[in-house]
């Protein structure tokens, strides 16, 4: 599995795009996908924004999901994914930045 950022360093109020899809060359034949994503603030360990979503084999969102978050606030974030019915998960780390005034 793979969770990708458009990039690492986003500015408050930036929308962050969130994209975990399973590798091309993973065969599965499970009957439906249910995925978790979360965000969270590094330094309150606080979740920020989650998703849970479930696609049946055939549907969109079933190999891959993309979302959106929006930045509201500067610090550094984790993103993680978790496929439920794999036990894959990724992860990777961001930081938002001050808007300059």
């Amino acid at each position: 599995m793979v969770l990708e950022t458009g990039k690492d360093v986003y500015l408050e109020g930036e929308a962050v795009a969130i994209t975990a899809f399973l590798k091309p060359e993973v065969m599965c034949f499970c009957l439906e996908h249910v995925w978790d994503v979360r965000v969270v603030d590094l330094e309150s360990g606080r979740v920020v924004r989650e998703w849970r979503l479930a696609a049946r084999a055939g549907e969109a969102g079933y190999r891959r999901v993309e979302l959106e978050w929006i930045a509201e606030r500067a610090g550094e974030y984790g993103v993680s994914a978790r496929l439920v019915a794999h036990g894959a998960v990724a992860s990777k780390t961001i930081r938002v930045e001050r808007l300059a005034r």
